[in-house]
C-alpha cells in the first residue's frame, strides 16, 4: 500500500499483489472519498485523522511513484 495523495476529502493510493515467487500477480489503483453517512455527502476528513493522513503521506513521500500508478482503464467495444 502507497498514500500517492490526499486533499481534504479524498483519498489516492497505489498496491501491488506479488507471488510467492516475486512476480507481480495485481495492482490496485483507487480513489477515496471520505463520506458524511447523516447525508450523505462527501465531507472533510475529522482533524484527528487528517492528521494521521498527513503524517501517513510524509512518511510514503520517500518512496518513488509507482510505474504502473496514473494509467487509464475502460471497456473497449466492438466496432460495427
Amino acid at each position: 500500500f502507497q498514500l500517492i495523495d490526499h486533499d481534504e476529502k479524498r483519498l489516492r493510493a497505489y498496491q501491488e499483489i506479488r507471488h510467492v515467487d516475486g512476480w507481480l500477480a495485481a495492482t490496485s489503483e483507487t480513489l477515496s472519498l471520505h463520506v458524511d453517512m447523516s447525508g450523505p455527502k462527501v465531507a472533510p476528513f475529522p482533524a484527528d485523522e487528517l492528521a494521521r493522513i498527513e503524517a501517513m503521506r510524509a512518511a510514503h513521500s520517500v518512496l518513488r511513484m509507482p510505474e504502473r500508478a496514473g494509467r487509464s482503464i475502460g471497456i473497449r467495444r466492438k466496432q460495427g
